[in-house]
């Protein structure tokens, strides 16, 4: 029984941490190719119906979503970093794998992020839809991990440990 146990242990933190290192990755080798194409963009990926335009173009962003409180950058920096903290204790503390997993994308986003405020600055932005032409932000990979990880939490019938 011990042994099944302790299996069921490691299970549980196996699919998370790949998640993690994978969401991470992608999104980190995803703004490394926009940059380095930044002479080709903006760029029209599709179109569906005529109606809704995706995009890729390459915008960096000093402040949160949507370019608000890029006045204060360090303030921001020290509170996306307390948010992370609390997040890592959660997905440490969580028991079961899918609220696990949904930190792991949590954090992934986060991370992702955090490493572009340290390394360039500012977030690299790139996914742009537009919607009966009108533009309703630009995001990356890393935001779409933590809407995913949030969206997750959400439908988790679980409470926060």
């Amino acid at each position: 029984m011990f042994a099944t146990t302790n299996r069921l242990n490691r299970t549980i933190w196996i699919l998370p941490l790949f998640v993690l290192v994978t969401l991470f990755s992608l999104d980190l080798l995803v703004k490394e190719i926009v940059v380095r194409h930044a002479y080709e963009l903006p760029l029209l990926v599709m179109s569906f119906f005529g109606k809704v335009d995706l995009w890729i173009d390459l915008v960096y962003n000093k402040g949160a979503a949507w370019g608000t409180f890029a006045e204060y950058q360090k303030i921001l920096f020290v509170f996306r970093c307390l948010i992370v903290a609390v997040v890592v204790y959660l997905f440490y503390k969580a028991v079961d794998l899918q609220r696990k997993t949904a930190f792991a994308c949590v954090l992934a986003g986060a991370f992702g992020n955090i490493y572009d405020t340290c390394v360039h600055g500012k977030v690299i932005d790139m996914i742009h839809f537009i919607f009966l032409g009108q533009s309703y932000g630009i995001f990356n990979l890393a935001d779409l991990s933590i809407f995913i990880g949030v969206a997750l939490l959400m439908l988790s019938k679980k409470p926060c440990p």
